[in-house]
């Protein structure tokens, strides 16, 4: 069986939904992957020191808020890092509300969320 170029193999209406959905999908994933990039650039500026990562992301109404991990202390080995978790709230523009230091823990421990 031979293909031409350019032939149809779904329905168009089904095609042009599933490429609609899909283009959807990267375009809030490009925000996301843009509002990760911001918070990690606003905290790293805040505190002058290394964001690990971005552990947690939450949206409410207007209000997207990050937990953002940043080394505070570099050791050897490094299971012994200490770590810093701030929580960060920004609001629809990305702009900064808040952000505050809610705990710090070894790089080996384990970091569980409580819960409000």
């Amino acid at each position: 069986m031979e293909l031409k170029s350019g032939k149809k193999i779904r329905g168009k209406e089904k095609g042009e939904e599933m490429n609609s959905n899909v283009k959807e999908n990267q375009t809030r994933t490009i925000s996301l992957i843009e509002d990760l990039d911001k918070a990690i650039f606003v905290i790293e500026k805040i505190t002058r020191k290394k964001a690990e990562g971005v552990v947690s992301v939450s949206r409410e109404e207007d209000i997207t808020k990050f937990i953002v991990e940043v080394l505070e202390r570099k050791s050897i080995p490094d299971t012994q890092d200490i770590l810093s978790i701030y929580e960060m709230n920004f609001n629809s523009s990305m702009e900064i509300m808040d952000y505050n230091k809610i705990g710090m823990r070894r790089r080996s421990d384990m970091f569980v969320q409580e819960e409000d």
